[in-house]
C-alpha cells in the first residue's frame, strides 16, 4: 500500500481535472498490480491475518486511499461530470474493477496496464453505453419478467422451476 498511497496523494493533488486524476490513479494502480502480482495475491487474500498495529497501519492506508478515491469522484459529480450516486458506491465501483485483475491478468500477455486503465476508465466514465432511453424500458422488462414467471427466482441457492417459455 505505500508506494501506491503516495502515488495517490501525488495524483490527488494535480491540478487538473479529476477526469484525468481517476484515469492517471487507474493506470498507477494497475501498473502496480502487474509489477507485484504476487504482492497483491498476497494481500487480498491474507490481509486479515494481520493482526495489533500491523492491522492498523494497513487499514489507515487503505482507508485514506478509499477517501482519495472518493473525493475525485465526488469532485466529479460536484462539476456535473457524473451523476450523482451514492459515494461509497462509487468508490467500490472503481475498487472492484481494478481491484479483481490481479486474478486473471497476465503481466506478458496482450494487455498492459496502460491499456486496461483506458478501457477501465471508459467503462467508468460512460457505462456500458446503453443509451438513456433504454435504462427505465430494460427496468420495466425487469419487473414483468420477475412477476410473468415467479418460479424462476434470482437467487442462486433457490429451486427454479421452468416455465413453458424458459
Amino acid at each position: 500500500m505505500g508506494p501506491l498511497l503516495s502515488r495517490t496523494r501525488q495524483i490527488a493533488e494535480l491540478d487538473v481535472e479529476p477526469l484525468l486524476r481517476l484515469r492517471l490513479l487507474s493506470e498507477s494502480l494497475l501498473t502496480i498490480i502487474f509489477r507485484r502480482l504476487d504482492h497483491i495475491w498476497v494481500y487480498e487474500h491474507d490481509y486479515r491475518s494481520l493482526s495489533g498495529a500491523e492491522l492498523k497501519t494497513l487499514l489507515g492506508q487503505r482507508s485514506e486511499f478509499e477517501e482519495l478515491i472518493s473525493g475525485l469522484l465526488a469532485e466529479a459529480v460536484g462539476q456535473g461530470t457524473f451523476r450523482a450516486l451514492p459515494p461509497r458506491l462509487a468508490t467500490l465501483q472503481f475498487l472492484n474493477l481494478h481491484n479483481h485483475t490481479y486474478q486473471w491478468v497476465n503481466p506478458d500477455g496482450q494487455w498492459d496496464a496502460t491499456f486496461l486503465a483506458r478501457e477501465y476508465c471508459v467503462t467508468l466514465f460512460r457505462g456500458f453505453g446503453a443509451p438513456d432511453h433504454a435504462l427505465p424500458r430494460v427496468e420495466e422488462q425487469a419487473e414483468a419478467f420477475k412477476r410473468d414467471r415467479p418460479g424462476m427466482p434470482l437467487d442462486p441457492e433457490a429451486a427454479w422451476e421452468p416455465h413453458a417459455t424458459d
